[in-house]
């Protein structure tokens, strides 16, 4: 089979091909020129601008709302003081109750409720007959008493004389025996006396010598039950007489006497009226004198102690008050204290008049502070709304807050000085991280 080899045409030259002579040298054409760096750069930052505006606007939570709606504080030092605001009532300082001690019928009524009495005034007076016999009826056994130990005394004196008498007597008696013995002795050996005599003698001597100790043990014996017998007599007679005081104080006591000076606040007796025993009759407070009693939260019990210092303002002008008495107990959460007043206190405040106190329970500190409002609740201090240096807008942001007053807050971390804070609630923001303001 025979193959046949076509030569192929040369293609025919292009009319737009440049020809280029030895002499020439060609140019390679650049793809990144300055225009297109331009465009590619530019484009770029539109990508990027578009990312950050996405990113900072797209994905965080954003609230637009009036700022006339916000109430916006700014951060400061400034001395913090920790207080707590508490309301007491003026009290007297000194309040002194009048009871009937035994009771009885009112039989006269010395003054009138409300006038200013002097210490020992007679106030009203009781009758009760019960006490006027019980009175007269220990003054009767303590004569009986009386007159038993005298005569009591009266026996034992008798009785150690009548043994003090026969003492006397056996010892004259062993005189006398003793005497007649040293006569007699020498004789028997003349036959002057018999033997017998001599020991008829000596048994007397014993026995009058017996006798006479026999005697003094009585005496003594006697002298030991007369002493503890007298003791005893007298001790119940100190006791009836301790009796009969208190029986005849109780019978003075039918007087009702102011015991210090005051007013006469309270006054419940009326002519031919029965009181019981115990029956409150009057009160008497002392005048120009009054201290502050308080009720606090029972969360404050471990924190306030005797000395704590309080001000309060009345009629423009500023006082201080300290606390005197704590009172331990506890009824509804609240425990009770007393305040008086350092120095003199006010001429212008009453009696049961009421006061709103700042009581110190920490001490001061320069720190920054920030006002105190609805957010802390909200937020629960650990976060906050702080406004942009523009304005414009706020963010949110964790901070961390210390002590706590009804006016300030104590900035511990999270906030510089001078940068404003939304501190109105946030209980319509809880879900957003930034609020943009509306004009």
């Amino acid at each position: 089979m025979e193959i046949t080899r076509l030569r192929s045409k040369a293609p025919a030259p292009d009319p737009d091909e440049v020809v280029l002579s030895p002499m020439d040298r060609r140019i390679e054409r650049r793809w990144w020129t300055p225009q297109r760096m331009a465009m590619v750069l530019g484009g770029a930052a539109l990508v990027a601008a578009l990312g950050y505006v996405y990113v900072r606007y797209g994905l965080s939570r954003t609230l637009t709302v009036g700022s006339e709606r916000l109430t916006v504080s700014r951060v400061s030092y400034d001395t913090f003081h920790e207080y707590i605001p508490i309301t007491g009532n003026v009290v007297p300082l000194t309040t002194v109750y009048l009871d009937a001690v035994e009771g009885g019928q009112v039989t006269e009524v010395f003054v009138e409720e409300g006038v200013v009495v002097e210490a020992g005034t007679p106030l009203v007076k009781l009758k009760n007959t019960g006490l006027q016999l019980e009175v007269i009826g220990r003054e009767a056994q303590l004569t009986e008493q009386l007159n038993f130990l005298t005569s009591t005394e009266l026996n034992f004196e008798q009785s150690r004389l009548n043994r003090q008498r026969e003492l006397l007597e056996i010892e004259y008696q062993l005189v006398l025996t003793e005497r007649y013995f040293t006569q007699r002795r020498p004789l028997v050996d003349t036959g002057g006396t018999t033997q017998t005599e001599i020991d008829d003698l000596e048994d007397k001597l014993v026995y009058y010598q017996g006798l006479k100790e026999a005697v003094q043990e009585a005496q003594a014996v006697d002298a030991r039950f007369q002493g503890t017998q007298m003791k005893s007599l007298r001790e119940a007679l100190d006791a009836m007489n301790a009796n009969l005081d208190i029986a005849r104080q109780n019978l003075d006591d039918l007087t009702i006497i102011a015991p210090i000076s005051g007013q006469l606040t309270l006054l419940e007796a009326n002519v031919g009226e029965s009181k019981a025993p115990g029956v409150r009759i009057g009160q008497i407070d002392q005048v120009n004198a009054f201290k502050v009693t308080a009720l606090i939260d029972e969360f404050y019990l471990a924190r306030i102690i005797i000395g704590q210092r309080a001000t309060v303002d009345i009629a423009g002008d500023e006082y201080l008050l300290e606390i005197s008495k704590v009172y331990p107990g506890v009824q509804n959460r609240q425990f009770e204290v007393d305040l008086e007043f350092i120095g003199a206190a006010p001429q212008s405040i009453r009696r049961g008049q009421t006061l709103r106190m700042r009581l110190e329970i920490g001490q001061p500190a320069d720190t920054l502070v920030l006002a105190n409002g609805p957010f802390y609740e909200d937020a629960g201090g650990q976060w906050v709304f702080v406004l942009a240096p523009s304005g414009d807008y706020a963010e949110r942001r964790n901070i961390r807050l210390g002590r706590r007053n009804p006016e300030g807050i104590e900035v511990l971390d999270g906030l510089d000085d001078g940068e404003s804070v939304i501190t109105s609630s946030y209980s319509n923001f809880m879900n957003f991280d930034r609020i943009q303001f509306q004009d």
